[in-house]
This record gives C-alpha cells, sequence and structure tokens, in this order.
C-alpha cells in the first residue's frame, strides 16, 4: 500500500530525536565502553610439584563487535532513513501542493516546500515581536488625517489645533497711605503692599502629529498574521495528503557504502 506524504512527516517527527539520541548512544559507547570490544583468553599449567597460579588463567569474552553495533544502527534507523528521504524527495516531486487562501485573499497554489519556508517566517519569534511594538497613538485623543502640506499622502494625523494668550504678571510695589505718618516717631516703618498687573505677551497654538498606528491597526496585523499562519498549516495537511515519492536514497545504500565500501 502506498503510504502518504503526511504519513511520513508524522513518522520523520516521531523517529528524529530517537535517530539523535541513538547516535549520542553510540557516541558515548565508543567512548567509554572500549572493553567491551575486547576480550582474553590465559591459560596455565605448573610444572609437576610446581605451584599453581591460578591468576595466570583468565576467559574474557568479547562483549559485542563493531560490527554488530553497525549492524544493530542500520536497522534501528532504516525506518527513519528512508521515511526522511522520501519525504524530501516527494517535496521536490513538485507533487505536493495546496492552494493558500486567507480571508479571501488567493496567494495561489504553493508547494509545500514554499509553503514550509512561509511557515517559518511567518510564526518567527522576531516577526511577531516586531509587530506587536508597533508605536501607536493614544485613543484617549482625537486624530484626523491631517491637511497639512508637508505631510500630505504620508498618513499622518494631527490632533485639535489649541490656542491660546501668553500671560505674564508684573509685580510692583508701593507704600500703603498711613494718615498718622507725620505723628509717627523716627522708628516709624512705612506698610508696603504688592500690586500684581496682568499682561498679554502673544497668541500662541499648540498641536500634535502622528506617524503612529492605531491600536486597531496594530491589533489587526497581528490578528492577519495569526489567521496567515493557520491557513498556511491547513494548506500544509491539504498538500501532503498526496502519494509519498520513494528516495533513490536507502538506509541500505547509505550504510553499504560507509560500513562496508559497497
Amino acid at each position: 500500500m502506498n503510504t502518504k506524504l503526511n504519513v511520513l512527516l508524522a513518522k520523520t517527527d516521531q523517529l528524529a530525536s530517537s535517530f539523535k539520541e541513538g547516535i549520542k548512544d553510540y557516541i558515548k559507547f565508543f567512548k567509554n565502553n572500549q572493553g567491551a570490544f575486547k576480550g582474553e583468553r590465559k591459560t596455565y599449567t605448573p610444572k609437576a610439584d610446581k605451584i599453581d597460579v591460578p591468576s595466570m588463567r583468565a576467559n574474557n569474552l568479547v562483549v559485542t563487535t563493531v560490527d554488530e553495533k553497525l549492524q544493530w544502527l542500520e536497522k534501528s534507523s532504516a525506518e527513519y532513513v528512508d521515511a526522511l528521504f522520501s519525504q524530501e524527495a516527494t517535496n521536490a516531486s513538485g507533487l505536493a501542493k495546496a492552494k493558500l487562501v486567507v480571508d479571501e485573499v488567493d496567494f495561489g497554489e504553493l508547494s509545500s516546500l514554499e509553503l514550509l519556508r512561509l511557515k517559518s517566517v511567518i510564526e518567527s519569534g522576531d516577526i511577531k515581536e516586531m509587530y506587536s511594538t508597533i508605536p501607536t497613538r493614544s485613543d484617549a485623543e482625537v486624530w484626523e488625517e491631517t491637511s497639512n502640506e508637508q505631510y500630505v499622502g504620508r498618513n499622518i494625523f494631527d490632533s485639535p489645533i489649541t490656542s491660546g494668550i501668553n500671560k505674564t504678571t508684573t509685580k510692583e510695589s508701593y507704600i500703603l497711605p498711613d494718615p498718622n505718618a507725620d505723628k509717627a516717631g523716627a522708628n516709624y516703618k512705612p506698610q508696603i503692599a504688592t500690586k500684581d498687573t496682568i499682561e498679554e505677551l502673544g497668541e500662541y497654538t499648540f498641536q500634535k502629529f502622528s506617524g503612529e498606528y492605531s491600536h486597531r491597526q496594530r491589533a489587526e496585523i497581528l490578528r492577519r498574521r495569526e489567521r496567515l499562519l493557520v491557513s498556511i498549516v491547513e494548506a500544509l495537511k491539504i498538500a501532503n495528503e498526496v502519494e509519498a515519492v520513494p528516495s533513490v536514497v536507502t538506509s541500505d545504500k547509505i550504510f553499504n557504502y560507509l560500513h562496508r565500501g559497497k
């Protein structure tokens, strides 16, 4: 029975970690258990009337061989290696395709390789963080698209113009009149008062301009990113429903050459 590409994908995903861990285990075993590949046999027969030395005898068996370990590697990893290269052969054949449509926007028919590449770009944490940190203008203020000539065509907004008069206060000191001042002695101190005079210095206006996005615009971009990602995943599932193409590269060919030069 022919295998579907989506089955191969599930198989390689499931077996990939086991294959990697198996290779790591072999590295450890080859480094730390070299004695398992070695054996020795010692015999000793004492001469007549001589003392026997049992320590001169030994029979330490070889636990395993490199050949046996490599044969087990071939057998245990064959399913993963064959599935992995069949997966790549199927993707490269161009059979695995699906239409990508998001919110009625048609991206066209994409191969599974294109969809996988697009998925890796869109789901990147950096992309999401970039959109999440888009500067936004305050919703507590009123904004309108500006008609200011220097900003025309640049999607810049402005706030209402506020105006007013710039004022200052001038303080003037003066002596309060005292009808009894003539009768006061030498130690008399007049009462001093201060008069404030408000002066108008000029007229002012103030207006804010913003090239930021609204909170809604930023939220819509993040929503569309999520919708695109979901649609890519759905398209991949459809694309991967095709029959798998067996690869000419198999586990037997790889290991026969590496281990036996055939």
